[in-house]
């Protein structure tokens, strides 16, 4: 049915149709009807000029399609990954076949993603009618769970520990907060993790990896506050991260802290809590450590670093905490570089450490409790000359030395101290 508006069209001002002479003519004389000719070339031209606005209007031209399977790295089909291009999504079938339809012609983003895979994008540049293009994806490798971060290295059928990142609360050159997810995803936003310089970063990450044989894995957060409410988000979201990548040992790993400023002081008393987690700890120039009794740290090797151009109330507050523990026996060194409150630019000393602890700590068997260290089986280290001896060997009260787990650590630690002497024997 025609609307008001075309009938209205349809008719002259005096009445008559299109085609149709008035009936009366000049003085009332009756006029004979003429119809009108039409070439027939009007109405053709106009059902083109129509189907041109329709197909316009619609958004229809030329599309494309393209088809192809989804496979794993080794080349096992992948089912039930989901492949979009702008709003059109399919799913792939039990063989990892896939097909999208009416696409446009030109260039266009294909995006892929399937459970427990890294996702895809890629730019196509697709032509009319049929396109092939099959899609590999990797295994997934990072998993997150609120504010915690874990890199999980392919290839890796149990990891024996987790290499967990505590920064400080902002960057003290521009105020910005810090966080080290990006460290251990291996992606640098121009953001400050612990460290600000991305060779810096790329080296500890890679070093990292290295560890325990390279059955580690990375964690990395925002700021953790020093609370007992922070230790329990870690431990929630290691359980939850074992869940999402089928690690369940994530849930129970032992972790290894390295932490700056209050990342530090939140290792610290994560491990008071639960030292039987902790394989180790490093806490870098925070002023935030309790004070009180060491509890469960005790027992568990620490690293505490003194800035020796930083604020007077850090360097007391590491001191301190060290000088308690040591005289409580627990195996802790301490040292002080020439910096202000940056964080370990020794790296050498630091992975020597963390390597060196692992190695002692870590249970043959999963799941089984981490080794003990014996405080006479190791190192020490006079704060005063910096010289170093076995245990059995030295000469002044161990108390107060700070403890290494190894030759080869104390002798970086004499380096930082700038210390000479060393004591490998005596007759004792």
């Amino acid at each position: 049915m025609l609307s008001r508006c075309s009938q209205s069209r349809g008719r002259r001002i005096d009445g008559s149709t299109p085609g149709e002479w008035n009936r009366s003519g000049a003085f009332g004389f009756p006029l004979r009807r003429r119809p009108m000719r039409l070439s027939a070339s009007i109405p053709a031209l106009a059902v083109a000029l129509l189907s041109a606005l329709v197909v316009t209007a619609c958004g229809e031209g030329p599309t494309a399609t393209v088809s192809g399977t989804v496979r794993t790295s080794t080349g096992a089909a992948i089912a039930g990954a989901s492949v979009t291009s702008g709003s059109v999504t399919a799913t792939t079938d039990a063989d990892g076949r896939f097909e999208l339809q009416r696409l446009p012609v030109g260039r266009v983003t294909l995006s892929t993603s399937a459970p427990r895979f890294d996702a895809r994008s890629e730019d196509l540049s697709l032509v009319e009618g049929s396109n092939a293009h099959d899609v590999v994806l990797l295994d997934q490798t990072l998993f997150t769970h609120g504010e915690v971060r874990a890199y999980l290295p392919l290839g890796v059928a149990q990891y024996r520990a987790a290499i967990v990142f505590l920064p400080g609360l902002k960057d003290p050159a521009t105020g910005n907060p810090l966080d080290s997810r990006d460290l251990v995803s291996g992606t640098w936003k121009g953001k400050c993790s612990i460290w600000c310089s991305p060779s810096v970063m790329e080296e500890v990450r890679q070093r990292s990896l290295a560890l325990a044989g390279g059955q580690v894995a990375l964690v990395g957060t925002t700021t953790l506050v020093e609370q007992p409410a922070s230790y329990e988000t870690l431990l929630t979201a290691l359980s939850a991260l074992g869940t999402q990548s089928l690690h369940p040992e994530l849930e129970s790993i032992p972790l290894l802290f390295v932490g700056h400023s209050m990342g530090g002081c939140t290792a610290y008393g994560f491990s008071r809590a639960h030292g039987a987690r902790v394989a180790g700890f490093i806490t870098m120039k925070g002023a935030c450590h309790d004070l009180g009794p060491a509890q469960a740290a005790a027992s568990v090797p620490g690293y505490f670093l003194v800035g020796g151009a930083d604020e007077d109330y850090r360097r007391e507050n590491i001191t301190a905490v060290f000088e308690a523990g040591r005289a409580a026996g627990a195996p802790w060194a301490v040292s002080v570089d020439a910096l202000g409150h940056d964080p370990m630019a020794d790296l050498e000393q630091m992975f020597d450490w963390m390597d060196t602890v692992l190695t002692a700590r870590l249970p043959e068997s999963a799941g089984a409790p981490l080794r003990a260290v014996t405080e006479t089986a190791g190192w020490l280290g006079d704060r005063e000359t910096g010289a170093i001896s076995t245990y059995a060997c030295y000469g002044s009260t161990p108390s107060s030395a700070s403890w290494l787990p190894s030759e080869e650590t104390a002798l970086h630690w004499q380096e930082t101290a700038q210390g000479t002497g060393v004591v490998r024997s005596c007759s004792r």
